[in-house]
C-alpha cells in the first residue's frame, strides 16, 4: 500500500465501524510475521501530522494499535521520539502519550535490549511536563504524560519531587479523571527510591 493509498483509507468516513476499520488496516496490511510490510510505519507517523485532523487522528490510533499489538516499536522509536515535540494535534497527542506510557512501563514489549536505557529521554520529560501544565491539553493526554513521568522517575530521580509538586498544584484545577490517576501515580511514586 502506498502512502497515498494509506492516506485515502484513513481519510474515508468510518462512522461507527471506526475501530474495526482501523484495526483492519493494521492487521491486514501490516504483517510482522511474514515480513510483509504493506505500508511504512514512517509514513504512518508522518500522517499523524496530516493537515486534516481526522486523518491525523486515525493514523495516530492505528500507530498505537500497531505498537501495542505487533511489538515493533523498537524499530521506529527514534523516528517517533524525534517527532514528539512537533505534535500539536490534541487527539494525536493522546495516542503519542499512551504509546510512550506503554513503552516506558515495565510491561513494554517490542523494544530492543537496552534500547530505552540508551536513549536520552530528557527532551521527552520536558515535553511531558509541558503537556501536564498546559491548560489547553486534554485530560486524557495529561494522564498519559503523568504516567510517562512516573515511569521515568527511577531513571531521572529529580522527576519524583517535581511531579509530586506539579500534581499537588493541578489537583484542584483538573477533573475527577485526573484526580483518580494522580492518586495512583502518587502511590506508585512512594515506592521510587531516590
Amino acid at each position: 500500500m502506498t502512502r497515498d493509498e494509506l492516506t485515502a483509507r484513513l481519510n474515508a468516513s468510518m462512522e461507527a465501524r471506526m475501530v474495526e476499520i482501523l484495526t483492519g488496516i493494521a492487521d491486514n496490511k501490516f504483517s510482522i510475521e511474514n515480513s510483509e510490510q504493506y505500508f511504512q510505519i514512517k509514513d504512518l507517523i508522518d500522517l499523524t501530522f496530516h493537515p486534516k485532523k481526522e486523518v491525523a487522528f486515525r493514523a495516530a490510533w492505528t500507530l498505537e494499535y500497531i505498537f501495542m499489538n505487533y511489538h515493533c516499536a523498537g524499530d521506529h522509536l527514534d523516528d517517533l521520539l524525534s517527532r514528539f515535540a512537533a505534535q500539536k494535534n490534541q487527539s494525536c497527542m493522546r495516542h503519542y502519550g499512551k504509546i510512550l506510557a506503554y513503552l516506558t512501563s515495565k510491561k513494554a514489549t517490542g523494544l530492543k535490549q537496552g534500547q530505552l536505557e540508551n536513549t536520552n529521554l530528557e527532551p521527552i520529560v520536558d515535553i511531558m511536563f509541558s503537556w501536564l501544565i498546559d491548560e489547553k491539553v486534554l485530560v486524557a493526554t495529561k494522564v498519559h504524560a503523568m504516567q510517562v513521568l512516573a515511569n521515568l522517575a527511577p531513571r531521572y530521580t529529580w522527576i519524583k519531587e517535581e511531579l509530586l509538586e506539579t500534581i499537588a498544584y493541578l489537583e484542584d484545577l483538573e477533573t475527577v479523571a485526573f484526580f483518580g490517576r494522580a492518586k495512583q501515580i502518587k502511590k506508585a511514586l512512594k515506592k521510587v527510591n531516590v
